[in-house]
């Protein structure tokens, strides 16, 4: 089994899948609507959708981004 670490998320962030390549696709609660952004290529852009809708498009995206985060440093 493959060990990973994990970071505590960043504040506001209520779901999180982990792409294909090594990023996430955070989902943001702004008291309804769910925005979206993927820490790779960008995907979502913020953009807010009704929850069920959300989840669908991150689990989705998420499955098929290859593309790594910059670093940070």
């Amino acid at each position: 089994m493959p060990s990973s670490t994990q970071s505590a998320w960043p504040e506001g962030v209520v779901a999180r899948y982990e792409t294909a390549g090594g990023g996430t696709v955070d989902l943001t609660d702004d008291d309804g609507p769910v925005r979206v952004a993927c820490s790779g290529c960008g995907f979502g852009n913020g953009h807010a959708y009704y929850p069920p809708v959300a989840h669908r498009l991150a689990e989705k995206h998420a499955s098929k981004c290859r593309r790594v985060p910059s670093p940070t440093a």
